[in-house]
């Protein structure tokens, strides 16, 4: 069977794709995945066969536009990037990769490709890979969309018309209208909210995500599996773990302008008297100088690198916060845009840390954090020793092995289906 992945992201979007690309591999799929050319040579070296449908030059334009990283105008220029360029490239992946009954499409929330695909030859299973849970519009505990006191979350009714007005008036008439010249090109009828529901697949959707994490999605959608967190980071990468337990400060791989947050926490260290580490792949984030106890490093190995560590502020990217919790230190999030306040809303409700909300209250709020326990969530298998928090179940198996383990029944009920006809 071949599997086409997509992860048209950043380095927390493609790390799991990856590791479910390994596994399908590994269980002797053929598999096949587009990414943008940052991380190819990553994909390469899990030894997969890579499709890059984002030029290095196009990424990193995109992502150096401070607009990304606002509430409203960073997903809706997302949406924008997506459906003007990757859009058709994905369209190509497919249509020179698939092969009748023999195919499977693994997909990105913003793969809308392999969802019009999908309705134009529905004896194609297609796998949403959902990798947050603010994604899923669930009305009994909704997602956080920003970081606004006045957002709304109740009554339910309140929320369905905040999410049609959220469509009708920014999400539609930005992606609408290609999604529905693609549909038209394969004689689909045209389509209204692609967000509300239709972009999920309608034959599997992994939350890669505990249960615990965000319950209210367990009922969303009968097709929706939990797969637990995905903590492969997919790097060989050695280095030295430090012996300080320092606190980790980052804005994730993909951000260009954290410059002014890397100063606040140069001055939160000196204030604390604590050893601090900044993570960033632009150099040009770090101040110009910095003190003895205050190290800059490029992307590093969470896996290896967070349990030696005694905090870590973050943006709240899904990835950076599953890390944290794995590793059983407090975290801080300080979130930007898209996914990031709703996981920091969820971080803080498990007593995992605390939401940010101003950095002139970074070395105060550290202070606090650093002397309280991180909770272990309830029906977690974590600790505040460093344990997995739902990555590994009792037989071993990780969140991708689980995922694959969900693609592969699926595509076995299918084919019993197709020869009981």
């Amino acid at each position: 069977m071949r599997a086409i992945l997509s992860a048209p992201g950043s380095r927390g979007d493609v790390n799991p794709m990856i590791a479910i690309g390994r596994r399908l591999r590994e269980a002797g799929h053929d598999v096949v995945i587009s990414l943008a050319e940052p991380y190819a040579e990553v994909a390469v070296d899990a030894g997969l066969e890579v499709e890059v449908v984002i030029g290095r030059e196009q990424f990193t334009e995109a992502l150096g536009n401070p607009h990304v990283w606002k509430p409203v105008r960073g997903p809706l220029q997302v949406f924008r990037t997506v459906v003007s360029e990757f859009l058709e490239r994905q369209r190509d992946v497919i249509e020179r990769y698939h092969v009748p009954d023999k195919t499977v499409l693994v997909s990105h929330p913003l793969d809308l490709a392999s969802r019009v695909f999908r309705d134009a030859h529905p004896e194609t299973p297609m796998v949403s890979v959902h990798l947050q849970p603010v994604i899923l519009r669930t009305l009994d505990d909704p997602p956080r969309l920003s970081g606004w006191w006045f957002e709304l979350s109740r009554p339910s009714w309140l929320m369905r018309f905040t999410y049609w007005l959220i469509d009708t008036v920014a999400v539609d008439p930005t992606i609408r209208d290609p999604i529905n010249r693609m549909r038209a090109e394969y004689k689909l009828a045209p389509i209204r909210r692609p967000l509300n529901q239709w972009w999920h697949s309608p034959d599997l959707v992994l939350a890669m995500y505990p249960e615990w994490f965000a319950p209210a999605t367990k009922t969303f959608l009968p097709q929706l599996k939990h797969c637990g967190f995905p903590l492969q980071d997919n790097t060989s990468q050695d280095f030295l773990v430090p012996q300080d337990r320092p606190i980790v400060f980052t804005s994730g791989t993909a951000h260009h302008h954290c410059r002014d947050f890397f100063k606040q926490a140069v001055k939160a260290c000196l204030e604390l008297k604590r050893p601090g580490l900044l993570l960033s792949t632009f150099p040009e984030n770090f101040p110009a100088e910095l003190p003895d106890s205050v190290q800059a490093m490029p992307y590093m190995s969470f896996t290896r690198l967070l349990p030696h560590c005694a905090a870590i502020v973050h943006h709240g990217g899904i990835g950076t916060t599953s890390q944290a919790f794995a590793a059983g230190i407090p975290q801080l999030i300080r979130p930007m845009a898209f996914d990031q306040f709703d996981n920091a809303n969820r971080v803080e409700q498990l007593g995992g840390g605390r939401w940010l909300r101003n950095d002139r209250h970074l070395a105060r709020e550290l202070q606090e954090i650093l002397g309280e326990a991180v909770e272990a969530p309830a029906g977690s298998q974590g600790s505040s020793q460093g344990q997995s928090t739902d990555s590994q179940d009792q037989d071993g198996g990780d969140a991708a092995s689980r995922a694959v383990a969900f693609v592969e029944t699926l595509l076995s009920s299918r084919q019993q289906s197709y020869s009981e006809v």
